[in-house]
């Protein structure tokens, strides 16, 4: 990815933290993220995505996971919950369908759905 300044007068790269993939799930990712570029961190197999969400502060959240997952359900309800999260810009991939949590400051990439409908497929209660 090549580096894009958010602003005129930034230097630093906005991060993007990729859970549950691996580098090779970019090519799926990269265009969710439209104009925009991120240095990219993908979270270790061991690391929990709350926690490390919290530690490592990212700019922006892709979550990739399988429909079923409840998992990454409850990290998306953690994060929404949070005052020190809540505001974070989460995208999800789930099976090549890409779904946005964005806070007011990020634009949503062209053609990407919004969250309620994607938390209401995948994260009712069972």
């Amino acid at each position: 990815m090549v580096p894009v300044q958010t602003s005129a007068t930034s230097s630093v790269m906005p991060r993007a933290l990729i859970i549950g993939a691996g580098p090779e799930a970019l090519m799926g990712i990269e265009p969710m993220l439209g104009a925009n570029r991120f240095r990219v961190d993908f979270l270790d197999q061991d690391s929990t995505p709350y926690i490390a969400i919290r530690q490592r502060r990212p700019d922006l959240v892709v979550l990739c996971f399988a429909p079923d997952d409840e998992e990454a359900c409850q990290v998306l309800q953690m994060l929404q919950l949070d005052p020190a999260t809540r505001r974070v810009p989460i995208l999800t991939y789930v099976n090549g369908e890409a779904y946005a949590i964005i806070a007011n400051r990020w634009q949503r990439p062209g053609g990407i759905p919004s969250a309620s409908r994607f938390l209401e497929e995948h994260c009712t209660a069972r």
